[in-house]
Formats: C-alpha cells, structure tokens, sequence
C-alpha cells in the first residue's frame, strides 16, 4: 500500500498492509540529521521531505495562522502580534506561547475583527506541503479546535474562566464564531485540492483531569465542536482530533461528535489504549501511546522497541489502530529513539 491508502485505511477502521505511523514533526535535530538544515518557521516542504525519509505515512500541516505554529521575525526574543491580535514573544520552534491576548471583556469581542479568511498567504504551508508531496502520504490538515482558541489565544485561563459564569452568552458567541471560521478556512483548504484528513487540536484535559469540569464542556463546547466535526465531514474528509491529558470524563461525548480518530491516547495522562480500543471498536481509530515523555525522551532503543510492540500487540488486532508517540517528536527525543521506534513499526506491524 502507499502510505495515503495504509493511512486512511486504519483511520478508517479497516485492516491495512502494515500499522501506519503518524507524528508532529517538532525536532530540529531530526531535520539537521535527515535533510542536512533546519528551518527558521515551520515550513511545509522540509517536513514533508523529513516525514517521507523517515518512513512516516502522513504529514500534519497547518494552514497559516494556526496560532503559535508560524511567526514572522527571525530574530530571538522579539514581541510581536499575531492577525488574531495574539501577543508573542519568540523563544522556541515551531509552537511558540503566547504572553497577552486580544480580548479580556464584551467590549473587546465587540470592537474585534475575526481575521479574513480568503487572503493570500492563508494556504502557503499547504501549498509547500502539496508540492513536495511525491511519495503520497495522507496529508493531514492542522486546525484549531474552539476550546483551544478560547483558553490560549482569545483569552487567557482566567477571563475565560471568570466569562463561563459573569459572561456565558460571550463564550457561546466567540465559540460560534470561531467555528465559523475554521469551517470557512477548511472548505478554502479542500477546494485547493491535496487534503486527506483534517485534525482539530483542542487540548482539553491536564495529566490528571479535564481542565473545566463535564458540565461546563458540554453546555460550551461539545455542540460547537460537534457542528465543527460534522461541517467538515460534509467535505468529505475524516476528522482527526488532537487531545492532550486525561479525558476519560467526557471521552464518550467526544466519540458521539463523529471523529474519525482520537489522538494521542496520552499514556502519562492514564489513557487506556486497551480500554479505548475495545470500549470504541468500530466507532474511532486510536492514534498513539508510545509514552514521548519518558520512553521516547530517556528510555533506551530496546525500550521503545519494546512499548512499541506492546502497544501493536494491544491495538493492531482487527485493525483501525495508527501508531505514534503521545504528542510529537521533539528535540528532547534522542533520534536514536525515533529511528527505533520507526523501524519497529516496520518490522513488527505487518498484518
């Protein structure tokens, strides 16, 4: 199989020559060791080449202005604003964390301009990514998800929190509208031809909980993201969603919005990849489990040799199971670790 068919057929609950693989593709060292350079910004042909060499069967891209992924100075320790209105100040590749956001209050939402959706440099890294996309693996649109764009980039922790209960119609009204604007730049992404799969990245637990209680997730957010999922499943592609931490609370409301695959089923967060694949059989596709913060980072190559093929031996059977670390390969990893746990995927999850 390529590796677009191999992807897109456990994706899709079915039984492919071989487990696929899926990663973010964060480390720089990986870059210098593989293509020979590294990049200033997170650009879409190097990762594609980075993803193809390794012997990866997807490459995740974002579209342009997918906060925190892409900035616009080359210089260390720069301050700069985002057109979300996000403030920044550079001190990492490629995710870079915010320092203030654009709204605190009902009059900054209703002074403030969504940015336009149909401009110019909207689908450069697709476009990058497409381009050099010659050994056709599943390419994997980046998206924002709504809780996300709340907590982080519109507003910080606490004038969300604090909006749940003095503002409530506010954070229905910002959610709504963010949706609507991520269904607007997904449908630009599909007309320009190349995209597989969409992933919405919507972090919503810590290592031991939800970061907001059930209730709140599901009066706030559960239908907005469920309208997500389903207006971009009418584009006909699968849905992917990217969830950090423990979420075992509101996993089933998750499932019941249609995604297509949950990654990273974070081990250090107490997610069960057993459970998750028997109690959802047939309904999603787990994505991941190989433990990236102990394993991956200090563990020796025999060790993730050996996770890897505890996690195929849990998941792999039946099919409808893609294998990655739970959230990226980073430059804490030694890239010893990557290449072993690559290589193992090749040799022991063959069907």
């Amino acid at each position: 199989m390529k590796p677009r068919e191999r992807f897109l057929s456990a994706l899709n609950g079915g039984i492919p020559d071989r487990v696929p693989i899926f990663e973010h593709l964060f480390s720089q060292n990986l870059l210098k060791e593989q293509l020979g350079f590294t990049t200033e910004l997170y650009e879409g042909g190097a990762q594609t080449k980075l993803a193809a060499k390794l012997g990866i069967d997807c490459i995740w891209t974002p579209l342009n202005g997918f906060c925190g992924i892409e900035d616009v100075f080359h210089q260390e320790n720069v301050i700069y604003t985002d057109e979300w209105g996000v403030t920044y100040k550079k001190n990492g590749w490629p995710i870079i964390a915010q320092i203030d956001t654009p709204i605190k209050s009902r009059e900054d939402w209703e002074k403030y301009s969504l940015p336009k959706v149909d401009v110019p440099n909207r689908l450069k890294i697709l476009k990058e990514t497409i381009k050099a996309n010659e050994d056709e693996l599943a390419l994997v649109v980046g998206l924002l998800g709504p809780f996300t764009m709340m907590t982080w980039y519109f507003m910080d922790f606490e004038h969300f929190s604090m909006s749940l209960f003095m503002d409530p119609d506010l954070v229905h009204e910002m959610v709504d509208a963010f949706v609507d604007w991520a269904l607007a730049a997904a449908l630009l992404a599909v007309n320009s031809g190349g995209v597989d799969v969409f992933q919405i990245s919507d972090d919503w637990g810590g290592t031991n909980s939800l970061l907001i209680s059930p209730e709140h997730f599901r009066e706030f957010f559960m239908k907005p993201f469920g309208s997500l999922v389903e207006g971009l499943k009418a584009m006909g592609k699968p849905v992917l969603m990217h969830n950090d931490g423990q979420i075992w609370d509101v996993l089933d409301d998750l499932v019941a919005t249609g995604i297509n695959g949950f990654h990273p089923v974070e081990k250090a967060a107490g997610m069960d990849l057993k459970i998750v694949k028997e109690k959802y059989i047939g309904k999603i596709c787990p994505v991941g489990n190989v433990n990236n913060k102990t394993t991956m980072v200090s563990g020796t190559p025999e060790e993730v040799i050996a996770e890897v093929k505890e996690c195929i031996d849990i998941a792999a059977p039946g099919g409808g199971y893609i294998i990655a670390t739970d959230h990226s390969l980073h430059d804490d990893i030694p890239t010893g670790n990557v290449y072993a746990l690559i290589a193992a995927v090749h040799k022991y999850g063959r069907y």
